[in-house]
């Protein structure tokens, strides 16, 4: 081989490195604006919500109180092909674990796995899947109407799921557009749902 086309070949190989590297800066880069607008747009909405902006490692969230229990609203990126997920999440006081889903195109699968529980309503049962490793008592606590229609705004909503786990009740919901979704009036409503669901 002579040496121009050793020469070549090295610059190549350099080149390749340098382009690979951009990209990844590049990405980081973007991200870090995202997290900053995610931020900056937690900070608008935090008083009115009762709570303050905070930033962390999986992304920005809002800390606060509410009805003497803690709570959080986080906003947590979606991947490559998803939108971010809006997280809400409280301290509970339900005595049982469960997670109740609207329909998706993996119900199919989960109800493979899994079996879905009855809560005693008809209607919630035949729009939602509910599963809880407790059926008993899943279904006397949702036998409370009150329960039922705070799990039913939530999801209609645009929650994708309600999942109550030791000690903790939290709601996902994907979020194309998310600075609508960020809008006060909504997430406090949908914070008064969780936290009346969860007590």
């Amino acid at each position: 081989m002579n040496p121009e086309n050793m020469d070549l070949a090295a610059l190549m190989k350099y080149f390749w490195v340098l382009a690979y590297a951009a990209v990844i800066g590049i990405a980081y880069l973007l991200g870090k604006v995202a997290m900053r607008k995610r931020l900056n747009r937690l900070r608008e909405i935090a008083p009115f919500l009762g709570g303050q902006a905070v930033s962390g490692f999986l992304g920005p969230r809002v800390e606060g109180v509410k009805g003497g229990r803690k709570f959080s609203v986080a906003v947590v990126s979606g991947g490559k092909n998803a939108p971010p997920v809006i997280r809400l999440s409280m301290e509970s006081l339900l005595p049982v674990d469960f997670s109740i889903q609207r329909p998706d195109t993996l119900a199919g699968v989960r109800n493979f796995f899994l079996k879905p529980v009855p809560t005693g309503d008809a209607g919630f049962d035949e729009k939602f899947s509910s599963y809880s490793p407790e059926p008993g008592p899943f279904a006397a606590f949702f036998s409370d109407h009150r329960r039922r229609d705070s799990a039913r705004r939530l999801l209609e909503r645009g929650y994708m799921s309600i999942v109550s786990k030791k000690g903790r009740a939290s709601a996902d919901m994907p979020a194309p557009d998310l600075e609508a979704e960020l809008e006060p009036g909504r997430i406090g409503g949908a914070l008064d749902d969780l936290a009346s669901l969860s007590t």
